[in-house]
């Protein structure tokens, strides 16, 4: 309640412009919210601001995503479309950030980097785009720019908007911590069958996009492990061969996830759950491949999808694989 007095202070023009206690701000639940949502959620709440996150990923709103994009954009950049159609009447602005970097020598896929030009050029001027942009690897100062674009967008003192970003990313920080100290990097060593499913975080964690596979694999009785079960050092250690050199941070992810979940007895089985046209993908998966044909013998099946994947057939496949491992 502070933070809304302090920032209702501050606020400029009262009677031309909204105020940030009043604007609704809208996240669209795919691509950067299955890993940041907790940050962005928390830095517009810091403002007073009321935030509307889109539902889960359904049929109407891929529809929307089909509808307004060509066909040869990736299954996840239709859906987050979709996402971003499914809130347009609700809120003020739509939250779409700009990554380029998280991290030093990581770059996201081009894709991420101009979103919130591609979402209004799609949508035809029909939202009202706020963004941040992230370019760790270059400058952190485009990040406290672009805040300052957001603080004259919605009215509130640059300071405050500063605030209430550091309060995010301390929160979104500490939140990382405990989850280190929640044990990553450990492997069961039961008598269930483990499997790890690999993939990018908006796809694997997507119900929708991924038909349910960690829940049908965990109604099988069987534990599911993915990249977020293990540290960031350890993947970029074992990302072979781009251990130490500028690469795609998703790349490192499922890299050294692969290599390392292939070194473990533990595991069963490795899924890499793939959307069709990714070219992120297309080297990703090539080097997993190559290099599990010559070093490993867990069993490594890729999955593809698109939005005319079927569920039976792609239930099928997982079936077999399962058979394959020993799945009763």
């Amino acid at each position: 309640m502070k933070t809304l007095l302090t920032l209702n202070h501050h606020i400029r023009n009262k009677k031309k412009y909204k105020s940030a206690t009043d604007l609704v701000i809208g996240i669209p639940k795919g691509l950067f919210y299955h890993e940041h949502s907790r940050l962005w959620e928390k830095f517009f709440e810091n403002l007073g601001c009321k935030v509307i996150v889109s539902e889960d990923t359904n049929k109407e709103i891929l529809n929307y995503g089909i509808k307004h994009c060509s066909n040869e954009t990736c299954l996840p950049v239709k859906v987050f479309h979709g996402h971003v159609y499914s809130l347009k009447d609700k809120v003020d602005y739509i939250f779409i950030p700009r990554y380029t970097s998280v991290d030093k020598n990581e770059y996201t896929c081009p894709k991420f980097c101009g979103l919130p030009d591609m979402s209004l050029l799609n949508l035809k001027g029909s939202i009202r785009v706020l963004e941040v942009k992230l370019h760790i690897d270059k400058d952190i100062n485009f990040t406290f720019e672009s805040l300052k674009e957001l603080a004259k967008n919605i009215n509130v003192e640059y300071n405050n908007v500063v605030e209430a970003f550091k309060n995010a990313v301390d929160l979104f920080h500490k939140n990382e911590e405990e989850k280190l100290r929640d044990g990553l990097n450990q492997v069961n060593k039961s008598k269930k069958l483990a499997v790890s499913v690999l993939g990018h975080p908006y796809v694997i964690y997507d119900n929708y996009m991924s038909m349910r596979l960690i829940g049908k694999l965990k109604n099988k009785n069987i534990d599911v492990y993915t990249p977020m079960s293990l540290d960031r050092e350890t993947k970029r250690r074992n990302a072979y061969p781009f251990q130490g050199k500028v690469f795609w941070g998703v790349g490192f992810e499922n890299l050294g996830s692969a290599f390392t979940f292939a070194e473990d007895e533990n595991i069963n089985g490795i899924i890499y759950l793939s959307p069709f046209a990714c070219g992120v993908d297309a080297f990703i998966v090539e080097f997993i491949e190559r290099r599990f044909k010559t070093h490993y013998k867990v069993p490594f099946l890729k999955l593809t999808i698109d939005e005319h994947t079927g569920e039976a057939g792609f239930d099928t496949r997982i079936e077999a694989f399962l058979d394959m491992i020993g799945c009763d």
